[in-house]
């Protein structure tokens, strides 16, 4: 009984020690490199999908072009060009909507070709 107590004791510290620095090794930024790397390599999808290098990567050009200044130099005659496009658009969308008020309100209802013949439904 004795000799199965002591190896039961010596088993245990013996598995201790590699379980401390497992449990130990993640508490320091290397240690979360290598867990986090050797998960990813062992098991890739273990990482949700917004954590994968790709996403990642378009992540940092995102940050990276986010607060970047985009100045757009434009010449009087392109500035006023743009200003003559953007006025026609709008001349051409106020007609294209007056013309169709004009034209629903004077359309003339057509005959159903339900099989019923136009009768309401019951």
């Amino acid at each position: 009984m004795f000799f199965l107590t002591c190896r039961r004791t010596f088993k245990d510290v013996i598995t201790f020690i590699p379980v401390v620095i497992i449990l130990i090794i993640p508490l320091s930024p290397v240690g979360h490199v290598l867990v986090f790397g050797a998960i990813q390599r062992f098991y890739p999808d273990f990482f949700p999908s917004c954590f994968t290098e790709q996403r990642q990567n378009l992540l940092q050009l995102y940050e990276s072009t986010e607060y970047s200044e985009v100045t757009i130099n434009e010449t009087l005659e392109e500035k006023v060009y743009r200003v003559g496009e953007a006025f026609a658009y709008i001349v051409a969308n106020s007609a294209k909507e007056s013309y169709n008020k004009i034209a629903g309100s004077a359309t003339v209802p057509e005959e159903d070709d339900s099989p019923n013949g136009g009768a309401p439904k019951q």
